[in-house]
């Protein structure tokens, strides 16, 4: 029996936890939200109450949250799983769930998880560290970790989800693996472009012992998780909808009334544009943060432009296996982006380009697969580190306070 003692990689684990909790604290200072403030925009609380309560519409409008409007009723609008992890909080709090807190937690299983994929990968301790803040803290997932509401807990449950469905992945668990990659479609549904990459690394895991059928035979109850999981969507959805790919979006009134709907070519060329929108500057020289506009996803996470870099070092290198993985991410990525910017909108009221840290899990794992082989790497992440940290930070608070314009 392996009993626990205390080393190096845990310390350094405890580091980079506090170092996270540390700078999300200063924040908090600076914005007055608190992990034990009530969240207002609770859509998921409700939902998940309702349920508690034997309904799946909420029973009342609340008209400062998104509710999609079904044959007189009214349902929360968004993905469900979030309401899944609430579900059993209900019968202590009802619909005052401690979202903030909860939020805190998984921020917390974030961290621990995106450290230990770098240490999977043969990365060293400090390596993993300063590679998790650049992709937590350093990147325009910031801002959602801020706050609980509605949009900004789905999108922070979704990339520990996929952090954590890709670990497993690289342990060979493939139920457990594509489970969570599961749960992380039922907070953000377009994640589910990412389940190749899923699949690439569990047939790299088993293709030494095995051919791909021989992989599909025996490890066939694989499919019984993510199975059970999208069957539990599926199902709510006919319930609700009639439909069972219907989560509700459709039936918002921002999305009815629009002349082109939820999703149309039409809104490309716009939100292209605000996809690489470059800061704006007043008279006197200072940036201007605007809450409903965009700022380029290349500025609010350096990770992207770092990424971009190793797929050159990789050509350059000639490390052709590793390029191929890092390819099939890039290209999951931009197929991702490109429906991503036929959406109406780009996230709407916030700071960054926060649709597009749903890419971040991914595009870290790709590269890791390169810094395990050249760890003189991780010396570039520090100031695209720290410019991000500063960045999201600066940023977050000012739209926070609503000092943007």
């Amino acid at each position: 029996m392996k009993t626990w003692k205390w080393n190096e990689t845990v310390s350094y684990e405890l580091l980079t936890l506090c170092s996270v909790f540390a700078f999300l604290f200063l924040l908090w200072m600076f914005t007055g939200k608190w992990p034990l403030d009530a969240n207002t925009y609770n859509s998921y609380a409700l939902q998940a109450d309702a349920w508690r309560q034997g309904r799946l519409d909420l029973g009342q409008n609340y008209t400062w949250l998104e509710l999609a409007i079904y044959e007189g009723k009214y349902f929360v609008s968004f993905p469900p799983f979030p309401s899944y992890l609430l579900f059993p909080l209900t019968f202590l709090f009802g619909s005052d769930t401690p979202d903030n807190l909860i939020l805190c937690l998984i921020i917390a299983v974030l961290v621990i998880y995106t450290y230990r994929l770098g240490k999977l990968l043969g990365l060293d301790d400090l390596q993993s560290l300063i590679g998790t803040l650049l992709v937590v803290i350093g990147s325009n997932q910031v801002f959602v970790m801020v706050d609980a509401s509605v949009w900004f807990l789905a999108q922070t449950l979704c990339f520990m989800l996929s952090v954590m469905s890709l670990y497993h992945a690289l342990e060979g668990k493939g139920g457990v693996s594509l489970g969570l990659w599961a749960c992380s479609v039922g907070c953000r549904p377009m994640q589910f472009m990412f389940l190749p990459v899923l699949v690439f690394v569990l047939y790299h895991k088993k293709k030494t012992v095995s051919s791909w059928r021989d992989i599909v035979s025996e490890n066939w109850k694989w499919v019984i998780p993510p199975a059970i999981v999208g069957g539990s969507y599926m199902l709510l959805n006919f319930l609700r909808f009639g439909n069972p790919f219907e989560f509700g979006h459709n039936y918002l009134p921002e999305f009815t009334e629009a002349e082109f709907g939820q999703f149309h070519v039409n809104y490309i060329a716009g939100n292209v544009r605000m996809l690489f929108h470059w800061p704006d500057f007043a008279e006197n020289g200072m940036f201007t943060v605007d809450h409903f506009g965009n700022l380029s996803m290349l500025l609010v996470s350096p990770v992207f432009v770092l990424f971009m870099i190793y797929m050159l070092v990789a050509l350059a290198k000639k490390e052709y296996a590793i390029f191929r993985t890092m390819f099939l991410v890039f290209a999951l990525a931009i197929a991702y982006m490109l429906v991503v910017v036929m959406h109406r909108t780009m996230g709407g009221w916030h700071f960054g380009n926060r649709y597009t840290n749903d890419l971040l899990p991914w595009i870290y794992f790709g590269m890791l697969l390169l810094q395990r082989k050249y760890p003189g790497l991780a010396k570039i992440q520090i100031p695209l580190c720290i410019f991000g940290m500063c960045l999201n930070a600066i940023g977050s608070v000012v739209v926070y306070n609503g000092w943007g314009r």
